[in-house]
């Protein structure tokens, strides 16, 4: 894979101010307050599109708000993100890697692993094996894709296999909002009692682009935690101490608030490694951009990982600092349009406040319970592909004090 699919981009962009034509079609908008002006205007109707069977009979569907489905998600988030939640989480990240101790292990892989099926029930709940098998053979393959690890030109007799995957996930979503019965506490929930005006196309859509979401960037960051906590022994040892200070019961009921170093740590990962490095969007609205002219049909690209890394903006963006998060440090952030792990509003990551909360949990896994050693010899290097991915990153789990 490329190392750093960045790196012809740099020039060409510092010398635009950070928004240029990559082709005649494409503007690459790296510059932080268009990239954020971009987003907005490009989104400010976002309505749904009509459904498939509207759609083929010609016909007008019951227009539904996107920002209705995100209300309705921030709602049940609010829940799934409380004490009981995070507990569950925890417990489910724990038991992940408890399994996967002993052998060598591909570490990058072992973090979405651990992330995406620890994830899994807080999307879609009370599923099956079988069904949880179908869904997690779904989410390997898209992440095989993004990782550069899957086929790019597969012979045909193998080429439908992804296709057939995904159709069989997403008869799985189909038939769990079919079935409903029950309210459950899960981001499918408010789909199903939106089911009415949605109808079951775009609601097997909208679970569809959650669990894809789950799929890669939780991961990725994940991952990123992990090879930062093992490449730097002095900041795990700092989270350590700070674990042993404060209490689980207290890590589920605050958050981030009773772990404020663990937190800067978290937040720093997410902007020297930023999960997914670019954001190919397609022209809604005719737009005007820094200066240029969008019109539909033509895209535009956005990276978070070009925005974190904005010289103009982050004194020392290359290094690796957690202690930049302090208030008034001099190397910190210029303004909060200037940080965007999660994206950009009106599309920004519903579960923005559960990701972090999520990688505080396995930071505290990874400092107190559980320990990852290398081979002698390992000397991992970061990839920056379409996710940021340690390379050379393999090693064993095992179980503190086992």
């Amino acid at each position: 894979m490329d190392t750093d699919v960045l790196r012809d981009l740099r020039g060409p962009s510092a010398a635009a101010g950070g928004v240029f034509w990559q082709t005649e079609r494409q503007l690459m908008v790296f510059d932080a307050d268009a990239a954020a002006q971009a987003n907005t205007d490009n989104y400010a109707d976002l309505t749904l599109p009509d459904r498939l069977l509207d759609l083929l009979l010609r016909r007008p569907s019951t227009p539904v708000s996107w920002k209705r489905v995100r209300s309705a998600w921030m709602a049940q988030l609010r829940t799934l993100s409380g004490e009981e939640g995070l507990a569950a989480l925890d417990a489910r990240m724990d038991s992940l890697l408890r399994a996967r101790t002993g052998p060598l292990l591909n570490l990058p892989w072992l973090a979405h692993e651990v992330s995406f099926r620890s994830l899994l029930p807080i999307v879609l709940d009370g599923l099956s094996p079988q069904d949880s098998a179908k869904i997690t053979e779904d989410a390997i393959a898209k992440l095989a894709r993004l990782m550069g690890e899957a086929e790019e030109d597969p012979p045909w007799w193998r080429s439908w296999r992804p296709l057939s995957i995904q159709v069989k996930a997403g008869l799985v979503v189909r038939r769990a909002l079919r079935r409903r019965t029950r309210a459950a506490q899960d981001l499918t929930q408010p789909i199903a009692d939106l089911l009415g005006d949605l109808g079951m196309d775009r609601a097997v859509d909208a679970v569809t682009a959650v669990l894809t979401a789950i799929a890669g960037p939780p991961g990725a960051a994940a991952a990123c935690v992990m090879y930062e906590l093992v490449t730097r022994p002095d900041w795990a040892n700092r989270l350590a101490a700070e674990f042993a200070a404060t209490t689980t019961a207290e890590l589920y009921r605050s958050g981030t608030r009773s772990a404020p170093v663990t937190h800067r740590f978290v937040k720093e990962v997410l902007r020297r490694w930023t999960s997914p490095t670019m954001l190919t969007r397609s022209v809604r609205t005719p737009l005007r951009v820094a200066g240029h002219d969008l019109e539909v049909g033509q895209h535009f690209v956005l990276s978070p990982a070009m925005v974190h890394q904005d010289a103009r903006y982050w004194r020392d963006p290359e290094e690796f600092d957690p202690d930049r998060w302090l208030p008034s440090a001099p190397h910190g952030p210029a303004g909060g349009q200037h940080y965007v792990p999660f994206g950009w509003a009106p599309t920004a990551c519903v579960g923005a406040g559960l990701g972090l909360c999520q990688l505080v949990l396995l930071c505290r896994l990874l400092c107190t319970t559980y320990r990852i050693d290398l081979p002698g010899a390992a000397v991992p290097t970061m990839a920056i592909g379409p996710v940021p991915v340690p390379l050379g990153f393999d090693g064993r789990v095992s179980v503190r004090g086992g």
